[in-house]
């Protein structure tokens, strides 16, 4: 028995599970059922957000309530990449050889953040807090389009649209929300020189350092041998360091890390740098990313506010679908693909999880108000516009063979 008790180097029982360990058994759980939704035909995707939904009831585990406060930041180092990669996929020639893409854009935008404000003025809502949300859901998510259209082998007419109107739609979402901070900032306590510096600082600062990191991409990385993993890591440093930067500039992560790849592909005219493949690092960041949304969403809030939150999705899809086809024809595009564009524009952007938090830590009553029907509608389009996107993509003949 002494001897037995001697043995006190070995591990209690039972065993105490630290949070990688944690985090490990998260991501296989992840693919194991994205591997069995795949095989049911529904998108990889919608079981990755459905394992953060089943964490995010974890809270009262201590060993999984850990990962929670590490998922805001493994989240937003994710989707810059998921952004930079985008953005690498925007060809801005586009629309200058078819302006009718960029009317398209900013009418889908438009109309969208029109009818999502003027419901939920409608709601009795802040028009503070009706200008956040309808800025928020006027973006298509950009995380859903590249995972569903990478998943499916996605190429085509709907397709690239679908990533061109994202990134554009993702760049005016958040000038629209740098406005409305600073008008709330002159409401509350900030001078008025300060309301009207305050969103051009934050949007031609964030392009500049957007800039920034593209000059740093295309000044390494042309100077690295193609066809080594050496490309793509050196990008992920960058990207990294540009994520830090915006942070501590106080700038926008997500027009500086669309406008890098954006810039990147644009400033490359001799073609020396290879079509940036993240590979299995891509595929990473996407798991992560949508297990990160679901745990970061709480279901709790979805019984206060599931009407203005359904309501938010109806107006917002009914707006964004008339912004398409009143270009349609224009554009080249048929009233076919004009209606399965208009399905593919229905996922909302995960960056909202980031301008919740950022709100809830300034004005946190106002915070709140955001969350509850931001965050619920969210898990609702989380939920179902993946398998509504690949639906879309496999009616529109561009999915590859894997689908």
């Amino acid at each position: 028995m002494e001897s037995l008790l001697a043995l006190h180097f070995l591990p209690s029982w039972p065993l105490d599970l630290n949070p990688l360990a944690c985090f490990g058994l998260v991501l296989f759980l992840a693919i194991v059922l994205g591997e069995i939704a795949s095989r049911l035909l529904l998108p990889r995707i919608s079981a990755y957000v459905a394992t953060g939904v089943l964490l995010s009831f974890s809270r009262d585990v201590p060993q999984l309530d850990t990962l929670l406060p590490s998922a805001h930041v493994v989240f937003e180092l994710a989707f810059a990449l998921i952004l930079f990669e985008l953005g690498q996929r925007i060809d801005l020639g586009w629309l200058r050889r078819n302006p009718w893409l960029l009317a398209t854009s900013l009418t889908e935008s438009v109309l969208a953040f029109v009818a999502v404000g003027a419901l939920m003025l409608l709601f009795d809502q802040p028009p503070i807090l009706a200008v956040l949300i309808a800025a928020l859901a006027s973006s298509t998510g950009p995380a859903v389009i590249l995972g569903v259209c990478k998943d499916s082998a996605a190429r085509g007419q709907v397709t690239d649209r679908l990533a061109l109107l994202s990134a554009l739609g993702s760049c005016y979402s958040f000038v629209v929300l740098g406005v409305a901070y600073a008008w709330h900032h002159s409401e509350t306590s900030a001078p008025l020189a300060v309301a009207i510096v305050h969103p051009v600082y934050l949007f031609l600062g964030s392009i500049l350092l957007g800039g920034m990191a593209a000059w740093a991409v295309l000044r390494l990385l042309a100077r690295i041998k193609p066809g080594y993993h050496n490309q793509p890591l050196a990008a992920v440093a960058i990207i990294i360091i540009c994520v830090a930067l915006a942070r501590t500039l106080e700038l926008s992560v997500v027009i500086s890390l669309l406008f890098a790849g954006i810039l990147s592909r644009s400033f490359d005219r001799q073609h020396r740098l290879q079509p940036m493949d993240f590979g299995l690092l891509s595929r990473l960041a996407l798991i992560v990313v949508f297990i990160a949304t679901g745990a970061l969403l709480q279901p709790e809030q979805f019984l206060a506010a599931w009407l203005p939150a359904v309501g938010l999705l109806a107006a917002r899809a009914l707006a964004k679908g008339l912004g398409v086809f009143l270009f349609a024809r224009p554009s080249g595009l048929s009233l076919r693909k004009a209606s399965l564009l208009s399905i593919g524009l229905l996922p909302m952007s995960g960056a909202a999880l980031l301008w919740v938090e950022s709100t809830a830590a300034i004005w946190p009553e106002l915070g709140a108000q955001l969350a509850a029907v931001v965050l619920t509608a969210l898990l609702i389009m989380e939920l179902l516009a993946p398998p509504a996107l690949q639906f879309a993509l496999t009616r529109a003949d561009e999915t590859g063979e894997n689908t």
